[in-house]
């Protein structure tokens, strides 16, 4: 076991993890860091991969010591049960195995060289439950972000000695936290299977810990949905919805939400197919 106990993970969805952008920089970064960090050349990198492609034919063997000093624990769900479902798995798993921390990556998420470095060193040197790096989308700070009215607000910039304590919201891709935290607010609500999971989940979080730290290091993220056709917007939006009346029942604020979410998502994905088929999907659906 890596004698730091800290698990990283990656959630993919229809693609072959070693070909993903994140696992290749984290391999990359794992293995870079031992020009650096003398002290933890013995160690070895600890990855979770929870598969969500629903596929049934889909195999991606994993043979051991495929890869040097890398232990890869994989788990294939053809059901897609969610985002959220995938990361409750892994906690389950590092709780099991006594991991101290848990690291949540996304496939689509670009990591530095030194990331390894940094969140090895991160645990080492700070007392804190949880944190969070920033999110990079080309030259705009996307996560941590200021979230009020159910709204997030980009930072115009962050001072990396910052930490947060109300008001805040985080994408999932390179959160840290302690398994023990984790467990104490209850996970990821399974019920929200990939929208808003992050935002409800911070939000408990808010309410057990004093602040959240920010990790000296950028990540850069890039979403598929920003060059999706408009079939498969729509077949996205479906799942926007079903995420969206969830939220809706956890936080009991219809009016809200209505007006500062749903509103104005409708209005940018119409604006931006130029379709009124977004329209018609959400007056039919329950509101």
């Amino acid at each position: 076991m890596n004698k730091h106990k800290i698990l990283f993970s990656i959630v993919c969805f229809r693609e072959n993890f070693k070909k993903t952008e994140t696992f290749t920089d984290l391999i990359f970064s794992f293995n870079n860091k031992e020009k650096k960090i003398d002290k933890i050349d013995n160690s070895n990198l600890n990855i979770f991969i929870y598969d969500n492609t629903d596929i049934d034919e889909w195999d991606v063997s994993v043979h051991e010591n495929e890869f040097e000093s890398v232990n890869i624990k994989y788990e294939h769900n053809k059901n897609n049960p969610g985002i959220s479902y995938a990361y409750n798995q892994i906690a389950d798993y590092a709780l099991q195995y006594g991991y101290e921390y848990i690291v949540f990556l996304d496939q689509d998420t670009k990591l530095p060289i030194d990331f390894y470095e940094t969140y090895i060193n991160y645990i080492e040197n700070k007392n804190f439950e949880i944190a969070v790096p920033i999110i990079m989308t080309g030259d705009k700070i996307f996560s941590p972000s200021i979230y009020t009215n159910f709204r997030c607000k980009n930072f115009d910039n962050i001072n990396e000695k910052n930490s947060f304590s109300k008001n805040i919201t985080c994408i999932n891709s390179g959160l840290l936290i302690k398994t023990d935290l984790f467990f104490l607010v209850g996970g990821y609500n399974e019920k929200l299977r990939l929208d808003f999971c992050d935002h409800e989940f911070i939000n408990r979080i808010l309410k057990v810990v004093a602040q959240i730290n920010l990790i000296p290091i950028q990540l850069h993220q890039t979403f598929s949905t920003e060059t999706n056709s408009v079939d498969k917007a729509l077949f996205r939006y479906d799942i926007f919805l079903h995420d969206l009346f969830v939220f809706k029942k956890i936080n009991n604020n219809n009016i809200a939400i209505n007006f500062f979410l749903d509103l104005p998502h409708l209005i940018r994905l119409s604006a931006k197919y130029k379709t009124l088929k977004f329209f018609t999907k959400r007056i039919f659906c329950f509101l």
